[in-house]
């Protein structure tokens, strides 16, 4: 197996697993770049050498011999690669942020209780907010006893809730049984 060949399967191991894990830890940007500003500095970080690496091995491997043309083919195509895959992630990186609406109001949404405090009438909720579950704070008038697990109907902001009806919450437990 020649160099070139050993280096496109490391480059596309290591591109499979930033790309897995930048999708399974979407937080945990798996990329080291030099920090100057510049659009040659982004283009020029560890994801762009990779496709850099990717685009050039490639061409070697496909021409299956190493020449002076096939060199320049292999670094045309490597910075190709670096260029047009930085321009790919950086557009779809907009795109998906511009599909996360963030959530300040909370109207009349299902809430399952995760913890109560009776004597503060004060606890928690589970609500699901931007597709994830979020806990946030829940209060309620003297009289209303909660349970966990229940599940309630609640509005508020995305710090404090209420109950949608202080005065007829239909609260159901695990068993949709009410109380």
């Amino acid at each position: 197996m020649a160099w070139y060949e050993i280096m496109l399967l490391v480059s596309l191991a290591l591109f499979l697993i930033t790309t897995v894990g930048s999708m399974l830890f979407g937080g945990a940007d798996l990329d080291f770049d030099v920090e100057t500003g510049t659009l040659l500095s982004d283009i020029i970080s560890f994801k762009g050498l990779l496709h850099f690496c990717i685009g050039f091995s490639l061409v070697l491997t496909l021409m299956k011999e190493v020449t002076l043309l096939s060199v320049a083919g292999g670094v045309a195509t490597g910075l190709v690669f670096a260029a047009a895959l930085y321009f790919l992630y950086k557009f779809f990186y907009g795109k998906a942020q511009k599909s996360i609406s963030y959530t300040t109001e909370i109207n009349d949404m299902e809430a399952e209780v995760y913890f109560w405090d009776k004597t503060q009438r004060i606890g928690e909720v589970f609500l699901t907010l931007e597709g994830r579950p979020v806990t946030v704070t829940i209060t309620c008038p003297e009289g209303v006893d909660l349970k966990n697990g229940h599940k309630i109907k609640v509005s508020g902001t995305r710090s404090l809730v209420y109950p949608t009806m202080f005065e007829k919450i239909m609260i159901k437990n695990n068993n949709e049984e009410e109380l």
